[in-house]
C-alpha cells in the first residue's frame, strides 16, 4: 500500500492537481507509525469492516456532484457482493483479484453505482 499511495500523491502533485486522494486505515493513529511522510494527513478510519469502509467512502466522496450517500453505497455493496458470489460460483476456483475477475467486478460496480446515483442526479436537476 505505501507504494500505491505514493503514486497517488505524486500524481496529484505533479501531473494532475485536480486528482484527489484519500487514505483509508483500519486502526486510528497507525498512519503515523506506518507512513511518517504523510503525517498531517487525516486518514479515514474504517475499523476493518464493510460498514466502516462505506462510511469512510461517503465522507471521501461528499464533494462530488454524483456522490452516493451512505444508503446508496450500502445498496451498491450488497448488490455487488451478491453478484460477486454468483460470478465466483460460476467459475472453477480462482480469486476475485485475478485480472479478468477484477475487471468484471469493476464494471459491475460501475453499473450498480450508475443505477443508484443517476436517478439522484436527475431529481436534483429537476
Amino acid at each position: 500500500m505505501p507504494f500505491e499511495l505514493g503514486l497517488a500523491v505524486a500524481w496529484a502533485k505533479i501531473a494532475s492537481p485536480a486528482h484527489r486522494w484519500v487514505v483509508l486505515e483500519e486502526v486510528p493513529y497507525r498512519l503515523t507509525k506506518s507512513l511518517s511522510d504523510l503525517n498531517g494527513t487525516d486518514p479515514l478510519i474504517h475499523h476493518g469492516n464493510a460498514e466502516g469502509v462505506l462510511e469512510a467512502l461517503s465522507n471521501a466522496l461528499y464533494r462530488n456532484t454524483r456522490s452516493p450517500n451512505f444508503n446508496q453505497l450500502e445498496m451498491i455493496y450488497r448488490d455487488l457482493k451478491a453478484a460477486a458470489s454468483q460470478f465466483r460460483s460460476g467459475r472453477k476456483g480462482g480469486s476475485l483479484f485475478e485480472a479478468r475477475a477484477f475487471k468484471w467486478l469493476v464494471l459491475a460496480a460501475q453499473s450498480l453505482a450508475e443505477k443508484q446515483v443517476a436517478p439522484l442526479i436527475r431529481r436534483k436537476r429537476a
